[in-house]
């Protein structure tokens, strides 16, 4: 694979991206391309490279000595550049400020060890990034990823690192360095480190709680000229002549030199010209943020949009039973790997929960759902969940001759498939938008106030069309953290707001992006850091990060009314799918975790007179082969089955159509390779009448808006209202009561 044709590009442009170039020219990639497959680059009189294909010294040199590194006039334009990776702004603001350790010398007590390593306590979850902690396989953030607001996203420009700049994110980050700047490395004001065990928290200049401090002091003769050096440091000079004139001004009233030099540097990293390669020109007008909510007397809904991350073995979860006249459970064993000498990855009877499929057209009477996951078989048979068979991505209905030319996406890659499964739009009629984006896009147009609250990160799912809908909440399994708490000057928060003003339209898009999405960021933190706060949860939750989601959704869901929110559409994930190895033990950790999820979340529902109100879709990038590797696992698939949930659900059908047969040459026509198989049920399937249930009008031009495919595919292939859900109000069910579960 080192010699394919696309391997010179591909790491040329994303090795640019991580030396603040997001949007490289195609005369820059090329130069590059044609540096690693000579292995030579010449720069004036000087050669650089072995001369052999892939020379990392040639590529390089052809990257950093290039003109569009090199020139000072590509300044100029805006759309050059980048933003600034999270932690290499941590580090940058230790390095240039000089930070040291230093424990104080004042302590009672033994000597203590008075050498420490940074000690940066779980950046990763505060901050979005951290040495060593990816989240996935594909490190922070995807190399294609247009921010959802901002001037990338009419130009279709990427900028990879705005998808950690999230709400939590940037509180956490501000928060984290203002405390490094005023109180040391420590664990004060939600402070990047942990407790020392010693010293309280005082901004006095005295760093005695910390395990050190910066050291840096600025040079000059007056304010303006100390200021403008730590500009120089902190922002390569970017810093304007009217952001350094507010911040000098803003800090005048501090009692001392040191102060005013902390106040300068926390002032100077709230900035555009810090967080991105821009410089930044005002526009003079103050941004809008205002958040206004509804007044209509719609009655409330609420969509939750569980994806499971990496790519399901989803024939694990649902697995034939009872089969006739074709034994569809044999072959199910044999292609996952059952033999005379060995089980193979395919479920016994025994280990599956049988549910009859309560569908004539499918080829078995009954499935078996997976053994550990309890909850889906009570939902299903109390008639409130229905699983959606052999169903996926595509664009229009396919087999095995034409699924190439008709699929336009990359099949079976992860980062491609998660992304497409999430816009719903392969031929992008409403670029770099998600399904729920536009879902959003149309109810507020049409009235009704909808709110889309992502607790796992920026999400492209709930991404809609600029201007026409909301933008998406991001929060934290555990909420949201108080914004600088204890501000060293009064008016701060509106100094940094002002700093962060509307920009020109020549000014620089990253800059802009990050400005845009800070103003954003901290006007949603106080409309919803206070009611959050007041919510009572009743059930307790098993634990884990997925269960906190699950949880916040629920607290959410309850400041609907202070929020005057008729519509709410909600994104959880849970992580660890990517089964190449030991599937069996790792859908048994996976499932396990997720059905007392399951079982808390539609409890606590119920105790809230939600549950009624309330649907939950499940949806992975695509299923796996059902034929294992040699390593008890199983790779990259397609079609495969999902569920969905709800107090409204009219469950307990199998619907879709389940495969009789896994290997190709099937009668079928859908069966690739090792058991790939080539869905024959669209996504929009289950989401036409989901949407049609949240409010969007069957047969118009917003359901086209909402799903452009689903006009691809017969009505044969889809599910209006009628089928997916009791449209008549239904009396609340008998596990409501008072100490009852639905699970009990």
């Amino acid at each position: 694979y080192f010699y394919q044709d696309n391997v010179a590009s591909f790491l040329c442009t994303r090795i640019m991206q991580r030396f603040s170039f997001s949007n490289p020219s195609p005369r820059f990639v090329a130069s590059c391309v044609e540096a690693f497959r000579t292995g030579y680059y010449t720069s004036g009189e000087t050669t650089f490279g072995s001369g052999e294909y892939g020379s990392l010294e040639a590529m390089a040199a052809s990257i950093l000595l290039d003109k569009e590194s090199t020139e000072g006039a590509i300044v100029s334009d805006p759309s050059h550049g980048s933003i600034r990776e999270p932690m290499l702004k941590v580090t940058h603001l230790m390095r240039s400020m000089e930070y040291q350790t230093h424990i104080p010398t004042t302590l009672d007590g033994a000597p203590m060890q008075t050498t420490y390593s940074a000690k940066l306590w779980k950046i990763d979850e505060k901050i979005g990034q951290g040495p060593y902690e990816f989240p996935t396989v594909f490190s922070y953030f995807l190399p294609e990823y247009v921010p959802d607001s901002g001037p990338n996203l009419p130009a279709k420009l990427s900028s990879p690192e705005s998808m950690v700049v999230t709400m939590p994110n940037v509180v956490n980050l501000l928060n984290g360095m203002f405390s490094l700047i005023k109180y040391g490395l420590s664990d004060c004001s939600s402070g990047f480190s942990i407790y020392p065990g010693f010293g309280g928290c005082s901004d006095n200049g005295l760093y005695e709680r910390s395990y050190g401090h910066l050291f840096y002091e600025p040079t000059g003769v007056d304010d303006y000229e100390m200021a403008a050096d730590l500009a120089l440091l902190l922002t390569a000079g970017r810093l304007s002549e009217e952001h350094l004139n507010t911040i000098v001004a803003a800090c005048s009233t501090e009692p001392d030199q040191p102060s005013k030099t902390r106040c300068w540097q926390q002032l100077i990293i709230t900035t555009g010209e810090f967080h991105s390669t821009n410089p930044v020109t005002e526009s003079g007008e103050d941004r809008d943020t205002e958040t206004t909510g509804g007044n209509s007397t719609e009655s409330y809904k609420a969509i939750v949009y569980f994806y499971l991350g990496g790519g399901l073995d989803s024939y694990n979860m649902l697995a034939p039973y009872s089969c006739a006249p074709i034994n569809v459970y044999d072959r199910y064993r044999t292609i996952r790997g059952k033999s005379a000498i060995a089980e193979g990855v395919g479920l016994p009877l025994n280990r599956l929960l049988e549910i009859p499929a309560n569908n004539t057209a499918q080829p078995c009477t009954s499935f078996g759902i997976h053994e550990n996951l309890p909850a889906l078989k009570s939902l299903y048979d109390q008639g409130k969940l229905n699983f959606i068979a052999n169903a996926g991505l595509l664009a229009k209905p396919v087999n095995v001759d034409d699924y190439r030319g008709e699929t336009p996406v990359q099949l079976f890659a992860h980062n491609a498939m998660t992304n497409e499964a999430k816009r719903e739009d392969l031929a992008d009629e409403f670029v770099g938008t998600g399904v729920g984006g536009r879902m959003a896009d149309v109810l507020t147009q049409a009235g009704l106030t909808t709110n889309l609250f992502s607790i796992d990160g920026q999400q492209v799912v709930l991404t809609g069309v600029a201007g026409e809908g909301p933008s998406q909440f991001i929060l934290s399994e555990n909420g949201l953290s108080s914004f600088n708490a204890n501000p060293s000057i009064n008016n701060m928060d509106d100094v940094i707001k002002a700093l962060n003003n509307d920009t020109t339209a020549d000014s620089g898009f990253y800059a802009e992006t990050w400005s845009s999405k800070l103003s954003e960021s901290l006007s949603k933190q106080e409309l919803l850091k206070q009611e959050v706060d007041a919510t009572v949860v009743t059930t307790a939750f098993p634990g884990g990060s997925t269960s906190g989601e699950f949880e916040m959704v629920t607290r959410i869901m309850q400041t609907r009314e202070a929020r005057g929110s008729n519509r709410d559409m909600f994104f959880v994930e849970d992580g660890g799918y990517d089964t190449h190895s030991n599937v069996d033990a790792s859908l048994i950790n996976n499932f396990s975790r997720i059905n007392g999820v399951i079982q808390a979340f539609v409890d606590e529902l119920v105790v809230l007179g939600l549950w009624e109100s309330t649907v939950v879709v499940q949806f992975s990038e695509f299923a796996r082969t059902l034929d294992p590797n040699t390593g008890e696992g199983t790779d990259h698939g397609w079609g495969g089955n999902h569920f969905m949930f709800g107090g409204s659900v009219a469950g307990g059908k199998v619907l879709g159509q389940y495969p009789s047969d896994f290997v190709v040459g099937d009668t079928e026509s859908i069966a690739l390779s090792r058991g790939r198989m080539i869905p024959t049920t669209p996504w929009d399937a289950m989401w036409l009448g989901t949407a049609e249930w949240f409010g969007i009008p069957a047969n118009s031009a917003a359901m086209d808006k909402v799903l452009p495919m689903h006009k691809n595919f017969p009505e044969s292939l889809l599910y209006n209202e009628t089928v997916l859900f009791n449209t008549a109000s239904s009396s609340t069910p008998a596990f409501s009561q008072e100490g009852g579960s639905l699970f009990d």
